[in-house]
């Protein structure tokens, strides 16, 4: 199991041709059981063409994610197997848990599944079971599950309190396969005229948008690195993370859970193919059961389509794709220029990249039925610690001051997020510095 090779990453093990995955950012794996030598030496190989930009911006080369080595049972929940989703009333929550099961073995199997949430002492809190289950070989189901969890504790920015499902899968009264999914309790609603809700609280977005790579480090980030970046942002005031403008690392992703910060997940590559829309699907299925992604975008600064009908039908397709695998978020693209026409006009949740670019009042106006946040602002280009323009040496004075090309300063841009409540929020561009474009 691969969390993201770049790029363009074919793999063989013993020799034997597995695959390849051309993303620099989608997560792989195979199953290469028939492939090992048991009991003797393996060679897994791995070779990678970072010659094609997937990018307009640094991205590195090479293996820079975890790689992973999963051992199962033949009939077992496969890799993201599961699909964890709350409903919350006043005492308790009603948590459904989808467990897909795949029985590889070359004849049928029954089979049990028994569901625990667990809390973070350890303690569990709600349980079920499904008996008698009947599976054909090389044949995989999807089961459902309904359990209560009393007086919850949910998910928050201050209190991000997490839960475990743990799905057990019982053959002659004994577990073959346990899978363990890490979930929250909580609410989320984007309104179109009121902005965020995150358990019934408005909360305004103040996010911060973000490369991967890390100043004098590179794209091979530390798993405590990911986390220490987030603790930084959110100490200055960050409460969300825009992940620009890629499938982040899953590490960031369960760093954002533990510390409590909202992430905007965003796809890599906009289009209708089967395979683009694939990447749209593993990206969503990988994700989905954390408790920090709060919307989904399918696209960013799409130039060539983001004002035109094609761009639109694009967007609607996507969008419609996507409910396939996830309806508790929605989906948002970030657009450029194009505000009131195309991707714009569709969206789910509009997201505006600089203000120099129109109206938010006027977009607004048009499209009342369409929740909004500022996907990006600043980019006020400025040079740490010097105090004087020196065109010279190409330094900008490091004041938050409007640019002439038209960027506004962030102190500029807040006050306009701040001061509508249809607005959701904004994030900066960017939080941390990194490699240039």
């Amino acid at each position: 199991e691969f969390d993201g090779v770049y790029r363009d990453a074919r793999v063989w093990v013993n020799g034997f041709y597995c695959g390849n995955e051309p993303s620099g950012y989608t997560s792989f794996s195979f199953d290469i059981t028939e492939y090992l030598n048991f009991g003797g030496n393996n060679v897994i190989a791995v070779r990678v063409d970072a010659s094609m930009e997937e990018g307009w911006f640094y991205e590195g080369a090479g293996i820079y994610r975890h790689v992973w080595l999963t051992k199962t049972n033949s009939l077992h929940v496969p890799q993201y197997g599961t699909f964890v989703t709350t409903e919350v009333s006043e005492n308790s929550a009603e948590v459904t848990a989808r467990v897909k099961v795949i029985n590889k073995a070359l004849e049928g199997k029954m089979f049990g599944i028994r569901n625990q949430i667990v809390d973070a002492s350890g303690h569990v809190v709600a349980s079920a079971v499904i008996e008698n289950i009947s599976l054909a070989a090389m044949l995989s189901d999807e089961f459902t599950m309904k359990l209560t969890v009393d007086n919850p504790l949910l998910w928050d920015l201050d209190t991000p309190n997490l839960y475990e499902l743990h799905s057990h899968v019982i053959q002659n009264d004994a577990v073959v396969d346990t899978y363990r999914t890490t979930f929250g309790i909580r609410t989320i609603e984007w309104t179109p005229d009121r902005g965020f809700f995150l358990n019934g609280r408005h909360v305004k977005i103040k996010g911060s948008n973000n490369h991967q790579n890390h100043a004098g480090v590179g794209t091979a980030i530390p798993d405590g690195l990911h986390e220490w970046r987030l603790i930084q942002l959110k100490y200055m005031g960050n409460n969300a993370y825009r992940t620009a403008h890629y499938p982040p690392s899953p590490a960031l992703l369960e760093a954002a859970d533990r510390v409590g910060m909202l992430i905007l997940n965003e796809n890599r590559l906009m289009g209708t193919t089967d395979e683009i829309l694939d990447h749209l699907r593993r990206l969503m299925i990988r994700d989905r059961n954390h408790p920090s992604v709060v919307l989904w975008s399918i696209g960013n600064e799409e130039w060539a389509i983001e004002g035109n009908a094609r761009g639109a039908r694009m967007a609607e397709v996507m969008q419609a794709y996507a409910k396939q695998f996830d309806t508790t978020r929605p989906i948002n693209a970030a657009v450029s220029g194009a505000w009131g026409n195309g991707i714009s006009s569709v969206i789910e949740v509009m997201g505006y990249n600089y203000l120099r670019h129109g109206s938010t009042d006027a977009h607004y106006a048009r499209y009342p039925w369409q929740a909004s946040l500022g996907t990006e602002e600043g980019s006020t280009n400025t040079t740490r610690s010097i105090y004087f323009d020196d065109h010279d040496r190409h330094y900008l004075a490091a004041y938050d001051r409007d640019t002439p090309s038209g960027f506004f300063s962030i102190q500029h841009g807040w006050k306009h997020y701040a001061d509508r409540d249809y607005l959701s929020g904004m994030c900066i561009w960017t939080g941390f510095d990194y490699r240039g474009e």
